[in-house]
């Protein structure tokens, strides 16, 4: 089974490499790391700590809290973090808050035998955490034959990916039997990799790591200075918008704005490559629209980005967020959020975040990746659904008008954060369990 798993995806990389370089050349951005995918480390990169995998941008976010916590409980064990995305490495390699980045950053090797084990030779890491459920076979086998302990951290098994996993259920149970601790982050989750062959002696309910994120840093005037904005004027963040969302977002300010004239629209597109699209419809609906990346100094006002017009100081009606890792200081700065992700069968997106500011978070239906937390916002008064831009902006404008149920909303949804706060000690008790000596033997992993 390995043989053939191995052969497929030999013959998919031969196939999908030389597309992938052919267009970033024609995209004139950097070439893939090909040395990365073939296991290589950059020089001075140090071994025998903890290697870290988080495939993007969430996952990334993960990790990097963790980092701390991890330093203090095995001082001097170098962190090295593997990521899928640019935005995630870019994320990873920040000083996110001045806390310092992982030990060495490169791209998750194809898993091959030759690419996952030359990695795994050069680092000798004391453990493996991988971020939520990301099930490499070849990387798995090779830690169970050379002993090197696996972690499921913030474990997930979501209602889209469970048929697919159930449906390859002997391949995966293999695999999994290499894990040597799930830390899943519900019950039901634990449920799921039992059934599809996980051991359930190995599996915990630790709880979603979201919850233990700090609510994010950011000077609320500061920003809204930065903008331009009057005072009083609501400040409607979509955050992580997914293709497709554009429109409903912009119908829903435009009912905002019928009640609430001084309304601004920060619309943030999850992938770089909406950003076009999104300050495009925000300019044919009618808006003057600002880019983040166009601000002039700090302190000063949006610039507008008017087509064929050079830049000058304006008053937006709608700011396109073009950079990544700066939502959170408009979550800040926000008075209402709608995250995305959430109209369209995307799953939807981190609603924790603006939750622990203590704002009300609305979203559409589609929740699956953050069923929990949505539910739990919801049941409480602190999250509100919508199905599409017409009740999304009759929820804006309930909210804005009704201060006193927002300020009951905007209590429930920073108390349902607080309330779950726990995943991180319990993670790194899954940790230290597997690296003390007497557990660790009992946990060994089997061999395939």
């Amino acid at each position: 089974m390995y043989r053939l798993y191995g052969a497929l995806l030999s013959l998919a990389w031969a196939a999908v490499l030389p597309c992938q370089m052919l267009m970033t050349i024609l995209k004139r951005a950097s070439l893939p790391p090909l040395r990365e995918r073939l296991g290589h480390l950059p020089a001075g990169s140090a071994a025998g700590g903890f290697w870290i995998h988080a495939v993007s941008v969430g996952e990334v976010r993960l990790a990097l809290s963790l980092l701390p916590s991890l330093r203090r409980r095995f001082p001097g064990a170098p962190v090295h973090l593997t990521t899928a995305t640019a935005t995630g490495r870019a994320l990873a390699s920040a000083r996110a808050g001045g806390a310092a980045p992982p030990e060495s950053i490169t791209a998750l090797p194809f898993d091959l035998p030759f690419a996952m084990g030359r990695l795994l030779d050069r680092l000798r890491p004391r453990a493996i955490l991988i971020l939520e459920t990301e099930i490499w076979p070849n990387l798995l086998r090779l830690c169970a034959q050379k002993g090197v302990p696996v972690v499921l951290v913030n474990g997930r098994i979501s209602l889209r990916s469970y048929p697919r996993y159930r449906a390859l259920r002997p391949f995966v149970r293999r695999a999994l039997a290499c894990v040597s601790l799930f830390g899943m982050q519900s019950r039901e989750d634990a449920e799921r990799i039992v059934d599809l062959g996980a051991d359930e002696r190995r599996v915990r309910v630790t709880g979603s790591l979201k919850f233990d994120l700090a609510p994010p840093a950011g000077d609320r005037q500061g920003v809204r200075r930065r903008l331009g904005l009057e005072d009083g004027a609501p400040l409607f963040v979509a955050g992580s918008t997914a293709a497709g969302e554009e429109r409903a977002v912009l119908e829903a300010f435009a009912a905002l704005r019928r009640t609430h004239p001084s309304a601004r629209l920060v619309l943030a597109p999850r992938h770089p490559r909406d950003f076009a699209t999104a300050q495009r419809l925000a300019g044919e609906a009618g808006h003057v629209v600002a880019l983040w990346s166009g601000l002039a100094a700090a302190g000063q006002p949006a610039r507008a980005a008017a087509p064929g017009r050079a830049q000058a100081p304006a008053r937006f009606d709608v700011l396109v967020l073009d950079l990544m890792g700066v939502l959170p200081e408009l979550y800040a700065a926000s008075d209402l959020v709608f995250v995305g992700g959430s109209l369209v069968r995307r799953g939807g997106h981190n609603v924790l975040e603006p939750a622990a500011l203590g704002r009300p978070v609305l979203f559409g239906p589609h929740m699956e990746n953050f069923r929990a937390a949505a539910e739990a916002l919801t049941a409480a008064g602190a999250g509100f659904v919508a199905r599409d831009g017409d009740e999304l902006g009759n929820l804006l404008v309930r909210l804005l008008s009704d201060r006193a149920g927002y300020a009951v909303a905007s209590s429930m949804a920073r108390r349902i954060v607080e309330a779950n706060r726990g995943a991180l000690d319990r993670t790194l008790a899954l940790i230290e369990e597997i690296l003390s000596p007497a557990p660790a033997r009992g946990l060994q992993a089997a061999r395939p």
